[in-house]
């Protein structure tokens, strides 16, 4: 299955520091959320009721060029995303996904 994502996050530069990256609306949504990594060094990002909780120890890893989807029943309505990286500067990008085909 190829799945084509709509970015509403496009690009954000990450650090070593967490930071808060996008909330998903209290009205929820009804596609999967994709995670990728534009950026060529590993991001950690963590999913939460609230706050910040990516940690290099508390979260999921995504390689460079890599993506992550999360399907609607795994991401509730107003829950944060947080990211950081492990050295270096790096790019994410977070948006909605369409199925464009199947094989």
């Amino acid at each position: 299955m190829a799945i084509a994502a709509t970015y509403v996050v496009q690009g954000t530069a990450l650090t070593t520091s967490v930071g808060q990256l996008y909330t998903v609306p209290s009205t929820g949504y009804n596609r999967d959320l994709v995670v990728t990594n534009a950026g060529t060094v590993n991001c950690f990002v963590g999913l939460s009721g609230s706050g910040t909780v990516a940690t290099s120890v508390a979260s999921f890893q995504i390689p460079p060029g890599g993506s992550v989807v999360l399907t609607q029943c795994q991401v509730p309505a107003g829950a944060v995303l947080s990211a950081l990286t492990g050295a270096g500067n790096g790019l994410l990008s977070i948006g909605y996904g369409s199925v464009v085909s199947v094989v």
